[in-house]
């Protein structure tokens, strides 16, 4: 009976390690303006010099979670955060606090020459993740695609 006992004890532990270890649950919602969702992704547009924005609304579950926007390699942002502005190249990371958090994120970026005529030329769709984490099992990605588009001649 005891090694019974000891038997679903492993398996009892092993099963809840497992469990904290896998489970995802994002740490806020995140709205988007001018990111469409088209053939199951989401995409957001460019312009031909490579320049795109969208804007995000946070609505925290739980607070002082870290929030990062990894863009493709070489690509510069400008990133409002309530009432500062950074600015940097390919990741920009910030922990939110669910009592500051400002009405509208503003996420402004310039992919770099060869990648934009990539993606207008060949059709390339590169893409930036958007992550909220917090240890121990918080943590929610998603993904905007990014492409450019044609316009249609009258």
């Amino acid at each position: 009976m005891n090694k019974a006992l000891a038997i679903m004890a492993i398996i009892t532990i092993a099963l809840v390690a497992y469990a904290f270890e896998t489970a995802q649950l994002p740490p806020a919602t995140i709205e988007y303006k001018e990111v469409f969702y088209i053939d199951n992704q989401s995409i957001t547009f460019i312009t031909k010099d490579g320049y795109g924005l969208f804007t995000m609304h946070i609505k925290p579950k739980i607070s002082s979670f870290e929030l990062t926007i990894q863009f493709p390699e070489g690509t510069s942002y400008l990133v409002r955060y309530g009432d500062r502005d950074y600015r940097g190249t390919d990741t920009f990371k910030i922990t939110v606090d669910k009592d500051s958090v400002p009405a509208e994120v503003y996420v402004q970026f310039q992919l770099p020459e060869e990648l934009t005529r990539r993606i207008i030329y060949e059709g390339e769709s590169p893409e930036i993740k958007v992550i909220g984490e917090k240890a121990p099992f918080w943590h929610a990605e998603d993904v905007i695609y990014i492409k450019y588009r044609k316009e249609e001649k009258s």
